[in-house]
């Protein structure tokens, strides 16, 4: 059961009777945690803040209570956290993996009958079938399960799975958010006196709530829905947010350009986009939009931020984190060419990851001196048929669709080769999506329509019925 406060009051107002994304969840009914116990280090100043933002006027139903539930030796541990290098090069591999394998194979119940490798090319790569499946068998016997939180993913790479986490690999995000816009001589100020991230969606259900962290020392956090529904009044969204004022906002594409809609007055010091694939066209708009940089970060829920854009490539951060390129068979690729990305890191102490399949693919390159993502794209490749029989891969196709600046599409072909479109609404003129496509495609019938893809799935790019040569 999530993290809860008591129920509103009869008749308070909000959306109550919706239903929500947890089945038999029942928003603000129980008690899970005090106050207290969400937020271990919490000061008077942070307090003070935190019920400005819960009593708002403007603040729309929180449906929702979430604390960073962080301890002094973990926040300790996360202010220390490096900003150097990886520790690993393309012929050396980290100093710390293989005593990371000894220890998973030591404790966890899922490798502890197995042999012992001596390589990490000898460990089975773990699957999200693996974490769906039998999530407790991944869990170290040494953990500290009195810290636990339990996470469902979406499923937008495949079926949902469970992830247990502590709250100092949720708090992870934090410094590694500062590592990416001190590249650009950003700061984050923190303090009780201000909000400092906004964390936004646009769907017909989410949750909204209002927190701090203490790792920017008692400012404001809050997630909050854009969605008309969402709120008492559409016009408390941009009272509510100007007034927040925060330094960052981050969230999907789709959720980005829906607040660029509200007409807000204040500027954040920089946006955060991730969850969905962000062309550098449609950064470079939702930057002018939102009056601030747009970052592209990419990270999956197992393990947290991974990397972020740095011009044509993404940047893998500074995490004790390995990053190994598979294919189909688990095998490493040979350097320079395309497979799934494989992720071995031991930060979650709860769940330590051995090759993780992330379901998404790339190359991995070097940029500066660090490793680096190139052709980054979720799931496998999809194969479409043009027009003459020819075989084109969707990579092709994101090519000639990212300079129209869409934040969001859904491209499907069906067996008689017909394709259609959904491309977020606004977006640029359908005849110009129509005329990319064909320029791969050739003269196959194309429809294109304005479609809402704010829904609560991250829309997925491509898919076709036609089998993949």
């Amino acid at each position: 059961m999530p993290d809860t406060d008591p129920a509103p009051p009869d008749g308070a107002a909000g959306p109550a009777a919706r239903p929500y994304p947890v089945p038999d969840y029942v928003p603000m009914e129980a008690v899970a945690l005090t106050d207290a116990e969400r937020w271990p280090l919490l000061t008077e100043a942070g307090a003070a803040n935190l019920a400005r933002l819960r009593t708002h006027p403007h603040a729309p139903p929180f449906n929702h209570a979430c604390g960073d539930r962080l301890t002094a030796p973990a926040l300790a541990r996360l202010r220390a956290h490096p900003p150097g290098h990886h520790g690993w090069n393309p012929d050396t591999e980290p100093p710390w993996l293989m005593d990371l394998v000894d220890r998973v194979y030591a404790t966890v119940p899922a490798y502890r009958r197995r042999p012992r490798p001596t390589r990490l090319t000898d460990v089975p790569p773990l699957t999200r079938h693996d974490l769906l499946t039998a999530a407790e068998l991944h869990v170290p016997d040494d953990a500290d399960l009195s810290e636990m939180i339990v996470y469902r993913t979406s499923g937008s790479r495949g079926p949902a799975a469970t992830v247990p986490m502590t709250p100092e690999f949720c708090a992870l995000d934090l410094p590694m958010i500062e590592h990416v816009l001190a590249t650009a001589g950003i700061t984050v100020a923190g303090g009780p006196d201000r909000v400092s991230l906004v964390n936004v969606y646009h769907q017909p259900v989410a949750y909204q709530f209002a927190s701090v962290s203490s790792y920017w020392n008692g400012a404001g956090v809050v997630k909050v829905n854009t969605h008309p529904t969402a709120w008492r009044t559409p016009a408390d969204r941009r009272a509510f947010l100007d007034d927040l004022a925060p330094e960052l906002y981050t969230g999907n594409p789709v959720s980005l350009a829906a607040l660029a809609e509200i007409g807000l007055t204040t500027r954040p010091r920089a946006v955060l986009s991730g969850a969905m694939a962000l062309d550098r066209s449609a950064a470079t708009t939702l930057a002018h939009r939102l009056g601030a940089p747009v970052f592209d970060l990419y990270g999956i829920t197992e393990a947290g931020l991974i990397a972020h854009r740095t011009g044509a490539v993404h940047t893998v951060l500074p995490r004790q984190m390995y990053i190994e390129i598979l294919d189909p068979t688990g095998a490493p690729c040979p350097p320079g060419t395309t497979g799934e990305i494989a992720v071995t890191c031991g930060e979650n102490a709860l769940l330590p990851l051995l090759r993780y399949r992330t379901g998404d693919h790339a190359t991995l390159t070097w940029h500066d001196g660090h490793p680096a993502l190139t052709a980054l794209h979720g799931r496998d490749p999809v194969m479409f048929r043009s027009a003459t029989g020819a075989v084109i891969n969707s990579i092709e196709l994101t090519h000639v669709l990212s300079p129209l600046a869409i934040l969001a599409y859904h491209l499907h072909q069906h067996t008689d080769s017909a394709v259609e479109i959904a491309v977020h609404a606004p977006g640029p003129p359908t005849t110009a999506v129509a005329d990319a496509v064909r320029s791969l495609l050739g003269d196959v019938p194309i429809t294109v329509t304005e479609s809402d893809l704010s829904g609560e799935s991250k829309p997925q790019r491509y898919t076709a019925d036609a089998p993949t040569p």
